[in-house]
């Protein structure tokens, strides 16, 4: 008797070809996407070296001011000043005068014309407020330096450089348990 032939049909052959390919190109496919994960995590490194640098930043700017300033005050005045005085005051009056004599009174006019020289310092105390009131134009270049890492701002640069560099670690990371990537 002729021994049993074990011949598989060409459809198990073609089932093994098909499951093949397939472990193929997911062979590729799981290597693409270790590649992307790769590159993800080195754009997170570079993310993240580029927000330390945002950070550290500075910012310069001049801000230009002009403008007209309103400015009303008063300043006090307290002195006293020395004041010389030299003049010639004349003098032309007349004075009625009653003469009592025994023999009865007489009304007598007496005029008077006279210069009379003055020569004096007198002390003068001035006390007194002057008010003060201008508009003053002000035209100024104003420079600012603003320190990124010193604002709130840079306190949230500072959070998002750490969870960058935290994502780059871990997509830079073993993904298999063994050490393979």
């Amino acid at each position: 008797m002729e021994a049993p032939v074990n011949r598989r049909p060409w459809d198990y052959y073609l089932l093994w070809l098909v499951v093949l390919g397939l472990l193929l190109v997911n062979a590729v496919l799981v290597s693409a996407l270790l590649s992307v994960r790769a590159r993800a995590g080195e754009g997170a490194r570079a993310a993240a070296q580029a927000v330390g640098a945002l950070r550290t930043s500075t910012i310069e700017y001049t801000v230009h001011v002009e403008r007209s300033l309103p400015v009303s005050f008063t300043v006090p005045l307290s002195a006293t000043i020395t004041v010389p005085i030299s003049a010639d005051l004349p003098v032309d009056t007349e004075f009625n005068l009653t003469l009592r004599t025994a023999l009865g009174d007489f009304p007598v006019v007496v005029p008077v014309q006279a210069v009379v020289p003055v020569n004096m310092e007198t002390q003068v105390p001035v006390r007194m407020a002057v008010p003060i009131s201008a508009t003053v134009p002000v035209a100024l270049d104003v420079p600012v330096s603003l320190a990124l890492g010193q604002t709130a701002f840079g306190k949230s640069l500072e959070g998002m450089q750490a969870y960058l560099e935290q994502v780059a670690a871990e997509l830079q990371g073993n993904l298999l348990p063994w050490g393979g990537r």
